[in-house]
């Protein structure tokens, strides 16, 4: 058998609390990174794709001080009860996954992180969950692929090589489990972590099967560094979009890196660049607004070559010499890239002005895990055996962010090793956040008695055959929120017990 990739990786999932929300109401998309890791599945592959005996398959219980979406139980079928009685906590399982992963890029410095829709959904997850248990969030940034980037790329090259479901809108699905069940790939449970990673490898293999020829070029890009080897060598290229469900092949030309570290600005070659290189500032960011794009180096970007252009629309029928002179007069260009400087500036101050609701919160900003210094300290955290040692050492941390990411984990961890004065600081915020009913990026608890309401409309009303299971899992859940907002009402609360002693305490 051929190599199917010249070195290991790590095929991945997750299964979390919640789909995520928006962080404010201008926002565009929603953002998963308040929500909790409640499963994570893991598979080391060789060369050929063949799983190894290197693999993790873990559950934790739910964080008091995170709430999870009634949509996520009934998506994974696991109610509040199962989840309490699972084996290990939430920072055992962040623990776990830190150390396990660090072991296995440590075996080999260019192993790949893979697997299906991690880019924009389970990396940013994790990356939460290291930063709110003070972890280094960034582990899997240099080397990550991911397998919905590689389908999208298979239909955009031939869309008869994958079978795909439609959407609403006629365009094409590329959720796991339906390309599975359509292109008779193996599916044992799904939404399920361990389940999805093994369908991620098979879809993998699907796709190398249907298109070896671009295989090299797809799976390239999973490296960081090659990803921008490739945007500074060739002068025109074709890029993977997606956008409204739409899967196209743009021709871009490189024409700086961006601000940000490993992106670059490019342009859209089925534009005339010349407005764009006589006007002056304030001109050319008007004349650019949909013509350019970020190509972001450290999240498998889909780029191939520029001479495949002419076979896609606008493209074909601009032909390949005015796609080349385009290319030559933007590549590079120093004034351009001036004038993207300037637009990146103004917008930078623009973001700074509106005002998000999510920058109140200590844990809301992963890439400010370094400022906090005293990394020594951080490590020593998480040396201790015990949390009245972890406690003692947290103490020391000077960064008011870094001491209450600290007090609020040991909150949900161990939460009679808090001082008194501690454990009312920390009930008070979560109170405030949970309690009461006002927009918030994260799920509180009215809003999720909401939507159990909703949810349990939808299905009494329904003819599914799982409706009593979703009944029960719901009006669980709906016990557990109640018991949750009368705790947080009390302010002579004393700390809860963990796991299966906590369900006693609930449900009797």
């Amino acid at each position: 058998m051929n190599k199917f990739i010249s070195n290991k990786q790590v095929f991945w999932d997750l299964e979390t609390s919640g789909a995520g929300k928006k962080e404010h109401p201008k926002a565009f998309a929603t953002t998963p990174k308040w929500e909790q890791i409640m499963q994570i599945a893991a598979v080391v592959v060789d060369e050929n794709l063949q799983p190894t005996n290197q693999n993790m398959n873990e559950f934790c219980r739910p964080r008091t001080s995170i709430i999870a979406q009634p949509g996520a139980l009934l998506t994974t079928q696991q109610g509040i009860r199962e989840s309490l009685h699972a084996k290990h906590s939430s920072y055992e399982l962040i623990s776990m996954i830190n150390n396990q992963f660090d072991e296995w890029k440590k075996e080999n410095d260019e192993l790949i992180f893979i697997g299906h829709n991690i880019i924009s959904f389970d990396s940013t997850v994790l990356e939460y969950n290291l930063f709110n248990n003070l972890y280094f969030p960034y582990i899997d940034r240099k080397n990550r692929g991911d397998t919905l980037n590689l389908a999208r790329a298979l239909y955009a090259i031939n869309s008869s090589s994958i079978k795909t479901p439609l959407t609403a809108k006629g365009n094409p699905s590329f959720r796991l489990e339906k390309l599975a069940e359509l292109n008779n790939l193996p599916v044992e449970f799904a939404h399920d972590a361990y389940s999805d990673v093994k369908t991620s490898i098979a879809l993998t293999k699907f796709i190398h099967d249907s298109d070896p020829e671009s295989w090299e070029q797809l799976t390239m890009t999973m490296n960081k560094d090659k990803a921008i080897e490739f945007i500074n060598n060739n002068k025109g290229f074709c890029y993977l979009t997606t956008f409204a469900g739409r899967i196209k092949l743009e021709a871009l030309s490189m024409v700086c890196e961006s601000s940000y570290s490993g992106w670059f600005n490019a342009f859209n070659l089925a534009y005339d660049p010349k407005p764009l290189l006589e006007a002056n500032i304030e001109e050319f960011k008007t004349l650019i607004k949909k013509k350019n794009r970020y190509v972001i180096t450290n999240q498998h970007p889909i780029l191939l070559s520029g001479k495949l252009a002419t076979n896609f629309e606008p493209y074909n029928d601009l032909g390949s010499e005015i796609l080349n002179e385009r290319a030559k007069m933007v590549f590079k260009n120093k004034s351009l890239a001036e004038k993207f400087k300037h637009m990146e500036i103004d917008r930078q101050l623009e973001k700074e002005d509106e005002s998000s609701q999510d920058n109140i919160f200590p844990e809301s900003r992963a890439n400010k895990f370094t400022e906090f210094g005293q990394q020594d300290v951080i490590q020593k955290f998480h040396e201790q055996k015990t949390w009245e040692e972890k406690y003692k050492i947290s103490l020391s941390l000077r960064d008011p962010r870094a001491q209450f990411i600290a007090k609020r984990l040991i909150f949900d961890e161990s939460p009679s090793t808090l001082s008194d004065e501690d454990f009312k600081m920390v009930h008070k915020e979560l109170h405030d956040r949970l309690i009461i009913n006002q927009e918030r990026p994260f799920t509180t608890i009215p809003e999720a008695m909401n939507q159990i309401d909703d949810e349990l409309e939808k299905i009494e009303t329904s003819e599914d055959e799982e409706k009593e299971k979703k009944i029960k899992i719901l009006n669980d859940y709906n016990t557990y929120l109640m018991f949750l907002d009368n705790y947080f009402k009390d302010k002579n609360a004393k700390p809860l017990k963990i796991g299966k002693d906590l369900v006693k305490q609930i449900f009797g």
